[in-house]
């Protein structure tokens, strides 16, 4: 299969969790934290056992030192760590808005979480540059992860409250934004240079993600052990997967 189609494609499936996602939140929510949690054991298992390596293999082959692709990741995380804190993108819990800037300005933090899911598209874009089996494997990631990027798109809109119909624009646009991070990606992202940066950059971006955003916000929604088994079982998952993809 053409590698482009297959970006385009698996993006395509990022882009269906989303939705899925947003759903979820208009409709009920009695088992996010599991999903949470799940998703982010996939991503740290992503990152450590596939993201990370690959960047560090693609920039070996370039002659550059190992930590400069760790100060990378740094600067990623760094990164979209100001950026969050800038655009405010934590949703509110079950509704419950203590503060008020999320009330104000959650449809410019809605924006910021569309921003987050053009990366993730950009991200398998970029993975499946480097071979097919490591754009699966990201995909995979992104997927179990991206119903998240919808249902807080539609917390941060509706705050708790009955979604409107024009709600949902947001919804279409956090779930279409893949796709567009991924052909953007496949289109601008031809080098091995290029690419072991870009992987660095989402190895940052994925260990903040799941860090910072999903793993409190699982655990602020149950404090039972389930959150931590669905997120060991999602970072075993992965590491099996790779193994997998990698043997084939």
């Amino acid at each position: 299969m053409n590698v482009k189609l297959l970006g385009v494609l698996l993006s395509g499936f990022a882009m269906i969790s989303t939705i899925g996602g947003g759903l979820v939140a208009a409709h009920g929510r009695k088992r996010v934290h599991l999903l949470l949690g799940a998703g982010a054991g996939m991503l740290l298992g992503a990152t450590f056992f596939d993201l990370l390596p690959e960047s560090l293999a693609a920039a070996q082959s370039q002659g550059w030192a190992p930590r400069t692709m760790f100060a990378v990741l740094v600067a990623g995380f760094l990164g979209f760590y100001g950026l969050e804190r800038v655009l405010i993108l934590h949703s509110c819990a079950e509704g419950d808005c203590s503060n008020e800037a999320h009330r104000r300005f959650g449809r410019m933090s809605a924006l910021g979480l569309i921003a987050h899911s053009t990366l993730d598209g950009a991200a398998i874009g970029a993975a499946t540059l480097v071979s097919w089996r490591e754009g699966v494997i990201v995909a995979v990631a992104i997927i179990a992860h991206d119903s998240s990027d919808g249902l807080n798109t539609m917390m941060l809109i509706t705050r708790g409250e009955r979604a409107h119909r024009g709600d949902f624009v947001f919804l279409g646009l956090d779930a279409v934004a893949p796709v567009l991070g991924a052909v953007l990606a496949l289109q601008f992202l031809p080098s091995q240079k290029w690419l072991a940066v870009f992987l660095a950059l989402a190895s940052g971006f994925f260990l903040y993600t799941a860090t910072s955003d999903l793993l409190p916000e699982a655990h602020r929604r149950s404090d039972g052990p389930a959150v931590m088994v669905v997120t060991i079982l999602g970072v075993v998952f992965m590491a099996f997967a790779v193994t997998l993809a990698n043997l084939a």
